[in-house]
């Protein structure tokens, strides 16, 4: 279960469509599905180290990062226009925040059967959880994978 999943499951509400998109030098690409936890761990690792956009090994974890962020069906468009735009690292890690939120965000469509107020059914009757607590709101993505490990 993917992490916008287990954000779609707490919330009670279904995952609408697929095929996000993300608007990049006055294009739109398709996002990946997911982002792997790797490549972001990569990238944080080689910033915390030091290097930067300026540093070959800050530029291939960007690189890394952002391939695993763009649809495999739109990257080769997506390579060939930043390299023909010129596009600067702060335009390309925009790109990475864009995904990110745009995969983490709360879905926001209720399913079709449900009424359009919150589920009226009674503490007492709720099956426990493996959720983490507050989960009728936003949560880390910190918990969601805990939760997610758990489950």
């Amino acid at each position: 279960m993917t992490v916008h999943e287990l954000q779609a499951k707490a919330e009670g509400v279904e995952i609408v469509g697929g095929g996000q998109k993300i608007t990049f030098l006055d294009a739109d690409y398709r996002i990946a599905h997911k982002v792997g936890l790797m490549p972001l761990m990569r990238f944080a690792m080689t910033a915390k180290q030091g290097a930067d956009a300026d540093d070959m090994e800050g530029l291939a974890a960007m690189y890394t990062l952002i391939r695993d962020c763009i649809d495999p069906a739109d990257w080769q468009r997506f390579e060939t226009d930043a390299i023909e735009k010129k596009a600067e690292a702060e335009e390309l890690l925009k790109v990475v925040q864009d995904v990110i939120q745009a995969l983490t965000a709360r879905p926001t469509q209720r399913p079709a059967d449900s009424s359009a107020g919150p589920p009226t059914t009674s503490e007492n009757s709720k099956a426990p959880s493996s959720l983490p607590e507050g989960s009728g709101e936003l949560v880390s993505i910190t918990e969601l994978l805990q939760a997610r490990s758990t489950a």
